[in-house]
């Protein structure tokens, strides 16, 4: 007997069809034409996910979409086997596999017996992800750019470091939060272009003429081609920024990529930094053959610094010679009391960040230069 499988909708979900047949494989679903099931909704993209029954399983596959694909609120990089029961997410649309009483050999995963109740209220209420909001905010750039003050070792500001966060009011808890999300949802370069954008637009507009570190996320640095060459277009729109950028000592792993990277910035009038320094397994081996042009020591290695007898204390002491030694300057991040700024000011370091001197703030709106910098004053 055929096997049929149909995708049921879940509640609430107006825009679409209680029930979304997979009449034949494979089976593509998507907004263009010519799938076999066409989905004229949000998010969804031209050709989102295909379905195919390979060996007596049914496997779905993602399609290179804009918002993914999920199988029991994971998202898929592969063809996935699903079965009678599971939980599917085309972007933040929700579905539940299903399969036609007369098919009694398709395979199925053992259920709970909620589960076997055919009908919309034996669906998810809600993603857990918050996968709609997260979505809205990346397709609507419900984000906006804060700063925050790096300062000198005699408390004179010097640059400041470029920050994003939501404006979305479903997603209020910081980056941490939409990182998260980022990560369940396979959209963490998205995330770090959109927030990278908006910090560039927004120090521009401001005429911030100090240093800007910017960030980006590990998972850019799998591709440097592709993170240099938006660099490049970011750097031809708003070429009067002073652009620091900080990559994690642990993506500092192949030296002639690394040189090479370090070159292309060069070009591009952009500073190099290694971020985080000290956080893993420190890369001194980077340090002299690909030197950066600005070192961060990793923030645990800054917290519960508070007295010289501190093993932090000579930790940092002996590693902020020998990098002093080799031309690079150095940044501490994460000060917080009087105590550790007056400790890090006598070991050497030469540039310091945290609450102790100045709390991230909104980037003001406005174009006047003596009022944007005055502004990121601490």
């Amino acid at each position: 007997m055929r096997e049929r499988f149909y995708l049921e909708s879940s509640a609430g979900q107006d825009q679409l069809p209680r029930r979304l047949d997979l009449n034949g494989f494979p089976a593509t679903v998507g907004r263009h034409p010519d799938c076999s099931v066409q989905l004229n909704v949000d998010r969804i993209s031209r050709l989102h996910a295909r379905f195919d029954l390979v060996d007596g399983e049914l496997r779905v596959e993602d399609l290179g979409s804009t918002n993914g694909t999920f199988v029991n609120h994971e998202a898929i990089r592969e063809p996935t086997v699903v079965a009678a029961g599971d939980v599917l997410h085309l972007a933040d649309h929700e579905f539940r596999m299903m399969r036609d009483d007369s098919a009694r050999t398709a395979p199925a995963r053992p259920v709970a017996s909620a589960d076997t109740v055919v009908g919309m209220n034996a669906l998810p209420r809600h993603f857990p992800l918050q996968m709609a909001a997260f979505f809205d905010l990346l397709e609507h750039e419900r984000v906006c750019a804060y700063h925050q003050g790096i300062h000198t070792a005699d408390g004179e500001l010097y640059a400041c470091e470029l920050l994003g966060r939501s404006t979305h009011p479903e997603l209020v808890d910081g980056p941490g939060q939409l990182f998260s999300l980022a990560a369940a949802l396979n959209a963490e370069v998205r995330l770090s272009r959109l927030l990278r954008r908006c910090s560039f637009e927004a120090a521009h507009r401001a005429g911030l003429r100090r240093p800007l570190f910017f960030n980006n996320h590990p998972a850019e640095c799998e591709d440097f081609d592709a993170l240099l060459s938006e660099l490049a277009e970011l750097r031809a729109r708003y070429p009067d920024l002073k652009l620091v950028f900080e990559v994690h000592e642990a993506a500092v792993t192949d030296l002639k990529v690394m040189a090479s990277v370090r070159e292309e910035l060069k070009r591009m009038g952009i500073a190099l930094a290694y971020d985080d320094f000290g956080a893993g397994q420190a890369r001194l081996l980077e340090l002299v053959d690909v030197p950066p042009d600005y070192l961060k020591f990793d923030i645990s290695l800054i917290r519960g610094l508070d007295s010289r007898e501190s093993p932090k204390y000579r930790l940092l002491s002996t590693l902020n010679g020998m990098i002093s030694e080799l031309g690079i300057r150095t940044l501490a991040e994460g000060i917080e009391t009087r105590v550790t700024a007056e400790l890090c000011r006598e070991i050497g370091i030469d540039l310091l960040q945290g609450f102790y001197y100045s709390r991230p703030s909104l980037i003001p709106r406005r174009r006047d230069h003596h009022h944007s910098e005055t502004e990121s004053e601490p």
